[in-house]
């Protein structure tokens, strides 16, 4: 079998991982202990493509695990129209793989003299996006090849927990970021199979998740678009229903990801109405017991290590997804390590 560079790094993932739990614990826990001294009055995210991804994921356990308002930065604001935001006692947080785009820097830059205290989550620590930070979280993720974000995307994730388990002390969170590397490695064993043969001949998919999965299902899309030439569109379950559910035909396939927490009951509900109607839903949820069965809300069950925790365990989605992904666009006769039309960087002003 043919393995490209883009399943490659995204295998190299679980080691990564661990290096950059023990490489960032000083460095995070004082950003932590400084943090819970100046409480910010409410965090911004700065991104673009996968690491946008990110910071949705990074919205998520800050509002839900610290309960501090964030917002979604529109670069262009500050770049092309010239605005003075006022960010004084805020948390800026920039994302990036390669550090380089000069908008996502410049606003930064803007951020840090308007007062706010700046974190750069990057993988290249010299890079004119980290320059810009008065904290720098390396990645750790070592030189990525393939055009295709994996490691760098899910190095992002890991080190974004990690950051926000110790700011709150969670203590159930800590230990189960320790113990996440194993699990990865246990989904890198997982068959999807029945997903590429379910995609090999489509060109149009949605792609469903909720709360902490919903970052997970947004960055599949752009991976199916990106690797595979299938028009994907990533939805939050409680969107569904609205516009997007006028595309649910039969045997229109949806890729749907869930986590054990209080969003899975509505994820599985929505499953099984849009399964009745005839799609066909490729369902992935870690189980919560070696008796749970999902088959009554999909069509193809994809299987995953058991759950560890709701906030860990879209990162072991997402690490089978890539292994997947990579696999279907060679299926479909594709390079995944070298898209048409896109580069490693992309510069935007």
């Amino acid at each position: 079998m043919l393995i490209s560079q883009m399943e490659t790094e995204a295998l190299s993932a679980p080691q990564i991982l661990m290096k950059q739990f023990v490489a960032n614990q000083q460095l995070l826990q004082a950003l932590a202990d400084r943090l819970r001294k100046e409480p910010p009055a409410f965090a911004m995210t700065i991104a673009r493509g996968s690491s946008d991804h990110a910071a949705t994921f990074a919205k998520y356990l800050l509002e839900t695990r610290l309960g501090l308002v964030t917002a979604s930065a529109a670069p262009s604001v500050v770049t092309l129209y010239k605005s003075e935001l006022h960010l004084k006692n805020s948390l800026v947080i920039g994302l990036s793989q390669s550090g380089q785009s000069p908008d996502i820097a410049e606003i930064f830059l803007a951020a840090r003299s308007a007062g706010a205290i700046t974190v750069a989550f990057v993988n290249h620590s010299d890079s004119p996006l980290a320059q810009a930070a008065e904290y720098v979280v390396p990645l750790c993720a070592g030189p990525e090849i393939a055009v295709a974000a994996t490691k760098s995307y899910m190095a992002t994730l890991a080190a974004i927990m990690q950051f926000v388990a110790l700011w709150k002390n969670d203590k159930e969170l800590l230990d189960a970021i320790a113990r996440l590397p194993e699990a990865l490695y246990a989904a890198t064993e997982m068959d999807w199979s029945e997903a590429i043969a379910e995609y090999k001949d489509r060109n149009n998919t949605l792609v469903i998740g909720r709360g902490y999965s919903f970052p997970i299902a947004q960055e599949a899309a752009l991976k199916f678009k990106e690797t595979s030439r299938i028009h994907a569109e990533a939805f939050s379950g409680a969107e569904l229903l609205h516009g997007p559910f006028a595309l649910v035909q039969p045997a229109f396939p949806l890729l749907m990801f869930g986590q054990h927490d209080v969003s899975l009951p509505g994820m599985l509900d929505l499953a099984r109405r849009v399964k009745q109607m005839g799609a066909r839903v490729m369902l992935a949820v870690p189980k919560g017991s070696p008796t749970e069965d999902f088959h009554d809300a999909a069509s193809i069950v994809l299987p995953l290590p058991g759950a560890l925790h709701p906030v860990c365990d879209p990162l072991m989605i997402v690490q089978t997804f890539y292994v997947m992904m990579s696999r279907l666009a060679i299926a479909r006769g594709f390079n995944p390590d070298a898209p048409t039309n896109l580069s490693k960087v992309t510069m935007t002003w």
